[in-house]
């Protein structure tokens, strides 16, 4: 079972990227965000009510709730396929799932005090580097600067997002608490539907010739049901039951299916991509082996 849920969660969320490029075609970046996070919160809602724990949030938890869920799902969940729709690809950002754990190696020092080993710090150093050869990669293929800034910001959102859980929101249960991140996530990004013209000038809108809306409905359902609601919940089972070093393997195998669906779309794939692909991989597995332990506290992520 087990290997089961890791497959599952591989294939859905390295397929996540080709779903929303096909829901883009139809419904703006901040659309799909925002029907994503309610739809995951709804799926993961119905869970909670079936399972439990019934537990109450605290007032001055409140603020920390809203602010993950600005930061790691509000955030990333639209920006990702705003970036996927200004370059016209979307197997190439899948490689930015990779830097997650470096990333919050560093951001581990300012939160919770936590330094990284020599072997860590070998891995992070050397994963900017391979990062660096991603970076070059996409400005070769025309991928302007700020939008690889931008899209750089994703898993940095997500790797302070997750450790700031750890932080201020350990003592609460995983499940409530990833209902209320995306819900409040979600909520955060309804005004914004009203605002037309923040719409208009920020390119958050929808196409200008919306078309496959059958495509892009179904594309939405099965983010908000798979990528964002189920595989969410049997990631945080894989990380309680076998360990956060099991569950962490998925960011090897997710770039490898995101860049796979990109080959289906025929874009293209460069040598520089591949050899950064593999380095970062390398300086994940050099900072992640051996060095989590299933008994320690842990957190879910958000993505």
């Amino acid at each position: 079972m087990p290997y089961l849920s890791f497959l599952f969660i591989c294939l859905t969320w390295g397929t996540s990227f080709i779903l929303m490029d096909r829901a883009a075609v139809a419904l703006g970046p901040l659309t799909i965000g925002m029907c994503r996070l309610l739809g995951g919160a709804l799926v993961l809602s119905l869970v909670w009510w079936w399972r439990g724990p019934r537990v109450r949030i605290a007032p001055s938890d409140w603020k920390h709730v809203l602010f993950v869920g600005a930061l790691a799902n509000a955030w990333p969940f639209t920006v990702l396929p705003y970036v996927m729709t200004q370059a016209n690809e979307h197997g190439y950002f899948g490689l930015m799932v990779t830097l997650v754990p470096l990333v919050t190696i560093l951001v581990s020092i300012p939160m919770l005090g936590i330094w990284p080993t020599a072997r860590q710090m070998i891995g992070v150093i050397g994963g900017l580097i391979c990062l660096a050869g991603v970076v070059h990669d996409g400005a070769q293929r025309g991928i302007s600067p700020w939008v690889l800034a931008l899209a750089l910001t994703v898993p940095v959102t997500y790797a302070a997002g997750n450790t700031y859980i750890k932080w201020k929101l350990d003592h609460l249960p995983s499940l409530p608490l990833t209902v209320l991140f995306l819900a409040c996530g979600g909520a955060l990004l309804v005004p914004l539907q009203f605002a037309t013209r923040f719409l208009a000038e920020t390119g958050l809108g929808g196409p200008s010739n919306p078309h496959g809306w059958p495509m892009a409905i179904i594309s939405i359902a099965l983010l908000a049901a798979f990528s964002t609601g189920l595989a969410i919940l049997l990631f945080i089972q894989l990380v309680k039951h076998q360990g956060p070093l099991f569950a962490g393997m998925v960011t090897y195998v997710i770039p490898l299916i995101a860049i796979l669906w990109g080959q289906y779309d025929s874009e293209q794939l460069t040598t520089l991509q591949i050899a950064a692909m593999a380095g970062t991989l390398a300086m994940v597995a050099l900072v992640q082996w051996g060095a989590a332990k299933p008994t320690l506290p842990q957190q879910e992520p958000l993505a």
